[in-house]
């Protein structure tokens, strides 16, 4: 017998399975595929884990989102756009621009960032030959492809550390126009300033000057040598098995047997 309703009024009497909507004898889609795949691995087309992976594949949410449409966040707004892998970004354009000789200092502190330190580097050479360079944050910007935010952290750390000082380039109705950077001391090198020149032409030794005491000839002992450190020393064996001397010191050796020149022991 069909369940009926107990209640009294106009709907009694309804039957409660009228109002269940009826299921579809149609597989799901997904079920349909997943058969389909174990069917072709029942018949050894393909491989278990191969099915496996296949099976799970199925009616998974990819959790890359779709390039260049930016997410919501809450309450609705928007996220900003995922930054692209760094092997899939652009290459920069090409560019004649270099750098002129500067310090390591800045390389070698551990406070900056690595990009402040290129950032620094880039700086150095729209100086040329100079220490100063106009610029604004939204021509670093496109130089570095970073943010005017991201320019202004850089700016200010190497600021922070006393690399470099800025100025408000105004016109002359006093509109702030960027910025005149101007590099300091740290990130030049030490010859262009006469102190840090005179400083290391002091601590430079002076080279000792040695006399020869006697005549060099490499075959006698306790003569003087020469230094292991600017020559390498070349001695022929060739004279001790009677062979013809060919080696660097023959020919003054030719010249000393033709005037007939002793050497001179050492004291």
């Amino acid at each position: 017998m069909p369940t009926r309703a107990l209640e009294t009024g106009a709907d009694a009497g309804t039957d409660l399975f009228a109002l269940v909507q009826g299921v579809s004898e149609a597989p799901h889609p997904d079920f349909a595929a997943r058969a389909e795949i174990w069917r072709e691995q029942r018949a050894g087309l393909i491989s278990v884990a191969e099915a496996q992976r296949r099976s799970a594949a199925i009616g998974a949410v990819s959790a890359k989102p779709s390039s260049g449409i930016a997410g919501k966040g809450r309450d609705g707004v928007p996220r900003p756009p995922i930054a692209r892998p760094r092997h899939e970004r652009p290459s920069p354009n090409d560019s004649r621009q270099y750098a002129q000789a500067m310090a390591t200092t800045a390389a070698r502190d551990d406070r900056l960032t690595p990009n402040a330190k290129a950032f620094l580097q880039v700086l150095r050479a729209r100086c040329g030959k100079g220490r100063v360079t106009s610029i604004t944050k939204g021509t670093a910007g496109n130089i570095m492809a970073r943010s005017t935010r991201t320019i202004r952290r850089y700016l200010v750390d190497l600021v922070r550390f006393g690399y470099v000082e800025l100025e408000i380039l105004r016109s002359g109705r006093g509109l702030h126009l960027g910025l005149t950077v101007k590099l300091t001391a740290l990130v030049a090198p030490f010859y262009e300033e006469a102190r840090g020149l005179a400083r290391w032409l002091a601590e430079t030794p002076k080279a000792e000057f040695r006399p020869f005491e006697a005549v060099f000839d490499p075959r006698e002992k306790g003569v003087t040598l020469l230094s292991s450190k600017n020559q390498t020393q070349t001695i022929s064996s060739s004279a001790a098995l009677g062979l013809a001397v060919t080696g660097r010191f023959a020919p003054r050796g030719r010249l000393w047997r033709r005037i007939g020149a002793k050497v001179v022991p050492k004291a």
